[in-house]
């Protein structure tokens, strides 16, 4: 089907700055995307992807309370969990970081 498109999951250079939500998939995953539509939602993209989503965000929020509550019971996180804590903390960093500097240009 996209056959000229080899490897569209990830988006060229600074691509992600002009299209915020535009995922890119292989054929095969596009090929599963489109036969779980077929089964679910009548071919319908659309609300496969939305279902889709939902889900996945409520997995991720469930995995984030499962590895809060454990550290504040005093356990340690598994390997995996280290490093999904590593990238929360830099995602807090940088959201704080990025704030700071706003508010500094704010107020210069």
């Amino acid at each position: 089907m996209h056959s000229h498109l080899s490897d569209r999951r990830h988006k060229p250079e600074g691509e992600h700055l002009q299209h915020l939500v535009k995922p890119r998939f292989t054929d095969a995953e596009f090929d599963q995307i489109q036969a779980e539509a077929a089964m679910r939602h009548g071919g319908r993209l659309a609300p496969l992807v939305h279902e889709a989503t939902m889900l996945g965000l409520e997995v991720i929020r469930q995995r984030r309370e499962a590895l809060l509550a454990k550290l504040v019971n005093g356990q340690a996180p598994d390997a995996d969990e280290s490093a999904e804590l590593e990238r929360l903390l830099a995602e807090m960093a940088e959201r704080q970081l990025s704030g700071s500097s706003m508010n500094q240009q704010h107020t210069a």
